[in-house]
């Protein structure tokens, strides 16, 4: 079995509102092969990071997802998530469905591994009327359009490195953001696991506790994040078992949150004749 049939994109299904890994990865799903993905994540904090500094505010969420990746050739993949998001107030509704396409524009071989560049765009938009005021808020209810460029190194023993940002456009009065992400792991035969740091600054917006009582939707979020992931598979590698867990370091307009996930991945071909 390839090395390949253990990499599940992994920004495990997770809502936004979750501060989960970063939406795309270095890994090409390879043309034919689909990943259908259920996953759970909990996310808790008792600070925030508002105005003036931390603030003792706090909640727990939880949030259930459906992910599929798809190749649709050896160089483009596709994937769609779209996350149920419940609070410790019994406030739940689905929040946003996000598109992703990812190219592959350079794959060089090296001596000791591969190089490789690729491009993504996405696109995501609320699917309900779900709150964003208060500690009921599931999102800011924003359209947002992303594009970003990444770089991987895939070495023969499967330890890699990925680098990535762009930019994230919003709908008003939500404001624009600039993501960037790394990760190290290893992928080999019969694990994966990796590190990543995720980082959004967002210039402009307004800040929560500075006087104007500003609408949630306005709010301007920006956050350093800590985190990592391991996956499991069975059963000759069709499906697996990931857990992750991860911190917010520092932020604006952010809780100052850690958090774990658990998914169930399925993989399959979806052209018999590949």
């Amino acid at each position: 079995m390839g090395k390949n049939i253990f990499i599940v994109t992994l920004c495990l299904v997770l809502s936004k509102i979750a501060l989960a890994q970063p939406a795309v990865d270095g890994f090409m799903k390879g043309k034919g092969n689909l990943d259908l993905v259920g996953g759970i994540n909990f996310d808790t904090f008792s600070k925030y990071h508002a105005f003036n500094g931390l603030v003792p505010v706090g909640r727990s969420t939880t949030s259930a997802s459906i992910f599929a990746a798809a190749g649709i050739t050896n160089w483009l993949d596709a994937q769609v998530n779209l996350p149920y998001v419940m609070t410790a107030s019994n406030w739940s509704n689905l929040q946003d469905v996000s598109l992703f396409l990812k190219a592959r524009l350079l794959n060089k071989s090296l001596n000791r591994g591969t190089f490789s560049t690729l491009i993504s765009g996405g696109f995501s938009t609320p699917i309900s009327d779900y709150p964003t005021q208060g500690l009921n808020a599931i999102g800011q209810q924003a359209t947002a359009v992303d594009a970003r460029l990444i770089m991987q190194y895939f070495a023969n023993s499967g330890w890699f490195g990925m680098l990535q940002g762009g930019i994230t456009s919003r709908s008003n009065p939500t404001p624009t953001s600039a993501p960037v992400a790394a990760k190290i792991g290893k992928a080999a035969e019969n694990y994966y696991f990796d590190i990543y740091y995720d980082f959004q600054n967002t210039e402009g917006g307004a800040d929560y506790l500075d006087g104007t009582n500003p609408a949630f939707t306005s709010l301007g979020v920006s956050y350093h994040k800590l985190g990592g992931t391991f996956y499991k598979p069975f059963s000759s590698g069709k499906m697996g078992l990931a857990f992750g867990a991860y911190a917010v370091l520092a932020g604006r307009n952010v809780g100052q949150s850690f958090g774990g996930s658990a998914a169930f991945i399925y993989k399959m071909k979806y052209l018999k004749n590949e």
